[in-house]
């Protein structure tokens, strides 16, 4: 980032320079959406956006990656839409390239349709199958 000030910032006054600063947690599997916190652990906004993916063959597709309104506007306002946009893709991009484990993503999502699977036999009085990689 080349000018002084030049930084992505949370509402909370937190300063992100670095994509690797954010956490990131695969909470809502069920959504296949991995969300994207503020490095700030008393931040009052805490999620500041969201990577939704499927799984195509095994591998993960983006469907769409974003952060919220909040923390753009924040952002816009201080280092202008031009600016803010194109240092909060650059974040985007990072998180989704070299940030999340993609791998461990990966498999605990076959675990999840797993486990919907099994609930929707459960559900329907029918029995399924458990492959290799699932289970209880």
């Amino acid at each position: 980032m080349s000018g002084e000030g030049e930084y992505i910032q949370c509402v909370c006054g937190r300063v992100i320079k670095d994509p690797s600063e954010y956490k990131v947690v695969y909470i809502k599997k069920e959504n296949r959406e991995i969300d994207v916190l503020c490095p700030n652990d008393t931040c009052y906004l805490r999620e500041l956006g969201f990577i939704q993916f499927t799984l195509e063959e095994n591998r993960p597709k983006i469907l769409k990656a974003t952060f919220y309104s909040p923390f753009v506007t924040w952002n816009v306002a201080r280092l202008g839409k031009e600016r803010a946009n194109e240092l909060l893709r650059q974040h985007l991009q990072a998180l989704v390239k070299r940030h999340v484990d993609w791998n461990k993503i990966v498999e605990e999502t076959k675990k999840q349709i797993e486990r919907e699977k099994a609930a929707a036999a459960a559900a329907s009085g029918t029995t399924v199958e458990v492959g290799e990689t699932g289970g209880a």
